[in-house]
């Protein structure tokens, strides 16, 4: 292995509800999924079921899409900031879709 492998990013523990869940960093393997990320409406909401699916069977690798897909969307926030936090994108990434989640859900 050569030096490169010392950029390689660093989990982080986080506590989300009941559970702690160790989040990995993306990559640049990840790029596309973060282009993805940028799109609008359905585009955006597929990337982030992505993203959401890529992290979490990263952390909690005997979990199925079953278990994915039952998360309660109050945990999205703090999911989603976790992941941001981690890759050190806190404040570049645009949160209109957590707000419309947000507004949804009469928060």
């Amino acid at each position: 292995m050569s030096e490169l492998t010392k950029l390689a990013g660093k989990a982080k523990e986080f506590e989300i509800g009941e559970i702690k869940l160790s989040i990995k960093p993306l990559s640049v393997s990840d790029m596309d999924l973060m282009m993805k990320l940028g799109k609008e409406g359905e585009e955006q909401a597929a990337a982030m079921k992505e993203l959401l699916n890529k992290v979490l069977k990263e952390s909690v690798p005997n979990t199925t899409d079953e278990e994915i897909n039952g998360i309660s969307l109050e945990y999205l926030e703090k999911i989603m900031n976790a992941i941001m936090e981690v890759n050190q994108l806190e404040g570049k990434v645009d949160k209109k879709f957590l707000e419309d989640i947000k507004k949804k859900q009469g928060r």
